[in-house]
């Protein structure tokens, strides 16, 4: 084994710990997330790795660890100066060997038929059996530069609609050197947040599709197996499937007029183009160095990329509670971000394939977008979607009826459940902003000991509030069940 200066490092932390994770506890369902993101692997083999595909590296002198949603990462710096990052995935990032073999293959492909800047793959490992270190692994250069979204706000308006100009440009089609497989998104594979660590969807609903019926009908059958795979009230399973099998129609349907099968072009986009994986260069700004994770980047229909606008060209939410000064300067950046925001539709509607897909129906675009994002596996997303395309059937030129017809029991069905849905997410939203938390309730480790008094004092004003203002025919107990279920996370 190589010599490494493992006592020397130069670490972030107090403890090294390359195998849990570190960066923040959950209000939500804490100890599970913990643990299934406890990797294990033999990190000194890691660096061996690192090291030797590191020309004139000899040994490492100081290790960074990174914690993201669906890997982590590990910035290693060795005696020559040079550094490396070693990426290693979560068990519930995607189908396991395929994740990163597709994602190597497409860092490959854009680092050289595009001007794309992305880093150069050093090393990688698909098969966890194979070799020391015991997991899915990529090893590549690593970006100078600084995040995007860590400048943002220093940036001039016009350097803002400059780098969106740029990035709007980068795009180039895919050519016949490279093979289409299989759809490496979580989705298609049954993986449901971080509860799934194994695929539960079989091989053979991921494609490469050849036409877009295939396509839909596959996404339908995947919904349906998620479904049958759930423990549910057989009442609940039946209105489900019931509603599948009226979005498989309606997918036909929709699949055959013009509009759609101009905006289904084959577009290979980042899936996650957020300033947070945008390097830029520290002196000039306007300067892209790099874009990473690239992890589920797939050759899907142009429409599936038309609804998403990236964060930094998102418009804020004007908030007319402030004063008269804070509200001009909160006016004065709005502005600022609805001209980014076109801009960014501009330079994407320049964009032969996906400029057709921005054109299609806001209505049939977000249901489309929203059916291959895995909605319909819940019902009553589902539902609201069906119901909205059904309200615009006319109006879209689709012909014949809409196979979905809901009924007025249907409706007040619909309108529960929404209302529920929503007041969980307004509690969501009020405890994201009051805790300064993720709305999945995710909190910097650092911050978990001063707002956990806050949160439960928050839990026990909504318990009460709630047995304050219910029904007359509502026991103390019936507002306190309503209370727990409306409540968006489990710590008590």
């Amino acid at each position: 084994m190589l010599r490494h200066l493992r006592r020397d490092i130069d670490l972030p932390e107090p403890a090294f710990d390359p195998y849990s994770y570190s960066r923040g506890r959950w209000l939500d369902q804490d100890e599970r997330r913990q643990k299934v993101r406890t990797l294990k692997f033999n990190f000194d083999a890691l660096l061996d790795v690192a090291v030797n595909c590191s020309s004139g590296a000899r040994e490492v002198v100081a290790c960074e660890k990174r914690q993201g949603g669906f890997n982590r990462v590990f910035i290693i710096e060795f005696d020559n100066g040079s550094k490396v990052v070693a990426k290693v995935p979560m068990p519930f990032a995607g189908p396991s060997a395929l994740t990163t073999m597709s994602e190597v293959a497409t860092l490959r492909y854009v680092k050289g038929k595009t001007s794309v800047p992305v880093p150069r793959v050093l090393s990688w490992n698909s098969n966890p059996e194979s070799g020391l270190v015991g997991i899915e692994y990529i090893i590549m250069e690593h970006v100078s530069g600084v995040a995007l979204k860590d400048v943002w706000g220093q940036m001039t308006e016009l350097q803002h609609i400059e780098v969106i100009e740029s990035l709007g440009n980068l795009t180039h089609p895919v050519d016949e050197d490279y093979c289409i497989g299989p759809h490496c998104g979580r989705q298609f594979w049954g993986y449901d947040d971080d509860q799934t660590t194994k695929a539960t969807v079989p091989f053979g609903f991921q494609g490469p599709w050849q036409d877009l019926s295939i396509f839909f009908a596959d996404l339908n059958k995947i919904s349906r197996l998620a479904v049958d795979q759930r423990k549910l009230p057989q009442e609940e399973v039946e209105n489900h499937l019931r509603l599948l099998e009226m979005s498989r129609k309606t997918l036909e349907a929709v699949g055959n007029i013009t509009a759609v099968q101009e905006s289904c072009s084959a577009l290979l986009f980042h899936p996650d183009l957020h300033a947070r994986n945008i390097f830029v260069n520290p002196k000039d700004p306007t300067q892209i160095l790099g874009i990473i994770d690239w992890q589920s980047t797939a050759i899907e229909p142009a429409f599936v990329h038309a609804v998403e606008t990236p964060d930094f060209a998102e418009e804020p939410l004007l908030d007319k509670t402030l004063d008269a000064d804070v509200s001009r300067d909160s006016s004065e950046a709005q502005g600022h971000a609805q001209r980014c925001k076109r801009t960014w539709a501009v330079m994407a509607f320049l964009c032969p394939k996906l400029g057709k897909a921005k054109t299609l129906s806001p209505v049939l675009c977000r249901y489309l977008t929203s059916i291959c994002s895995g909605c319909s596996d819940d019902a009553t997303s589902l539902r609201s979607l069906l119901a909205d395309v059904s309200g615009e059937w006319e109006e879209l030129g689709i012909p014949g009826v809409c196979p979905y017809q809901p009924s007025q029991e249907d409706e007040k069905l619909l309108s529960i459940e929404l209302d529920q849905l929503e007041s969980t997410q307004r509690l969501r939203a009020y405890l994201s902003r009051l805790l300064h938390c993720e709305t999945d309730g995710w909190i910097e480790a650092g911050r978990w000991d001063e707002v956990i008094p806050i949160y439960r004092e928050q839990f026990a004003e909504f318990v009460s509030a709630c047995i304050a203002s219910r029904e007359e025919d509502e026991t103390e107990e019936d507002a306190r069940r309503k209370a727990d279920a409306l409540w968006p996370f489990d710590l008590r």
